[in-house]
């Protein structure tokens, strides 16, 4: 079989380029793919017929299982009930990323990945979940670059996306959930255990993240705090004591109080921001946080260059990240705290309460 090869960018996909992979790969062709780590090789999760293709491609037995790829945790409810307290900690401090979780789904489990690379995602929104493994015949290294993979594993293969290398260039990490908060590391990759570890500690600090730290990021700590309290069924001042520690920083703050239309919205909202004093981001607050949500996609991209070691720990509070609201009017600010409200709401108090 003759395999059809698209070049898309790594970084900013084309869509009509992953319209034509995904239009080739269904309903039962095979298709090579880029993730961060290394380059995979997928079926549609739902189809039996490109699903015995891959394991005669991968010379794979049929009772080992592969993995299966997801795009967004709402797929999840398709495939297994809640994820529990210890994985939804998992989920939210690695995924998207290189972190395979095996759930206790069924005799063998199911292990599920939401990888992050752009081109990856794109794919999975329009084919949905893939059953996936290493672009690799076993015993092999996996490879991180599309003609690696053609060359090792490209027969009966429909597309092959080329993206270029692969960055990570080694495997994902492979966790199995065993009941309550204890787990098996069964493969280290890029995240270490003492990563995860640290994800899993019983204090959980969550930074939030803006220019100035003088309106959305203080905005966003006193409504984060907010929300977890009423959650949990407690007082603002008791969250340190139940394990929450929220803050905030800037990536440009100078020092200063909260700006004057920052502080009248909090009261307007039943909070108050009076004794905030903008801080400095600071390794040593990226280090100790577990989850930092940025506000916007320059402070993620920021964050992510200056702290790599931080990467896997920094999300945008939403798609499309918080507008600043400086220079606006009150109603302005009013709508920008909303917004933030609602994408916590939505997006990050679930999570954050996992212990």
């Amino acid at each position: 079989m003759s395999i059809q090869i698209i070049s898309i960018d790594g970084q900013h996909p084309d869509e009509n380029a992953i319209q034509r992979a995904a239009q080739s790969v269904m309903p039962d062709g095979l298709v090579i793919f880029p993730t961060e780590s290394v380059y995979g090789i997928g079926a549609i999760a739902r189809s039996g017929a490109a699903l015995k293709k891959l394991r005669i491609v991968k010379q794979r037995d049929h009772p080992q299982p592969f993995t299966l790829h997801i795009s967004d945790q709402s797929q999840l409810d398709d495939w297994m009930g809640p994820p529990g307290k210890t994985a939804q900690c998992l989920m939210d401090a690695f995924w998207p990323g290189p972190l395979t979780i095996i759930f206790p789904v069924g005799e063998q489990g199911l292990g599920i990945r939401l990888p992050s690379h752009p081109v990856a995602r794109a794919l999975i929104e329009r084919t949905g979940p893939l059953l996936a493994s290493s672009a690799n015949r076993s015993g092999d290294e996996p490879a991180i670059t599309l003609p690696a993979a053609v060359t090792a594993i490209g027969d009966h293969v429909t597309v092959g996306i080329d993206s270029g290398p692969a960055s990570g260039g080694e495997a994902s990490t492979v966790l199995r959930l065993l009941g309550g908060s204890e787990y098996e590391l069964l493969r280290t990759g890029q995240i270490t255990s003492e990563q995860i570890e640290h994800a899993l500690k019983s204090t959980r600090k969550i930074l939030f993240v803006c220019t100035g730290n003088t309106c959305r990021s203080p905005m966003a700590e006193a409504l984060c705090k907010n929300l977890l309290a009423t959650q949990l069924g407690c007082s603002i001042d008791s969250l340190n004591s139940r394990g929450y520690q929220v803050e905030s920083v800037g990536i440009a703050a100078s020092g200063g109080s909260a700006t004057e239309h920052a502080r009248q919205t909090m009261i307007h909202m039943g909070l108050s921001i009076e004794d905030h004093y903008s801080q400095q981001i600071s390794a040593e607050a990226v280090e100790d946080a577990d989850l930092i949500i940025a506000l916007s996609h320059s402070h993620s991209e920021v964050i992510r260059s200056h702290f790599p070691e931080a990467r896997e720990r920094v999300h945008l509070i939403h798609e499309t990240g918080v507008s600043d609201p400086i220079g606006g009017s009150l109603e302005v600010y009013r709508r920008c705290a909303e917004e933030i409200e609602q994408a916590i709401r939505q997006h990050w108090i679930e999570g954050i309460i996992c212990k």
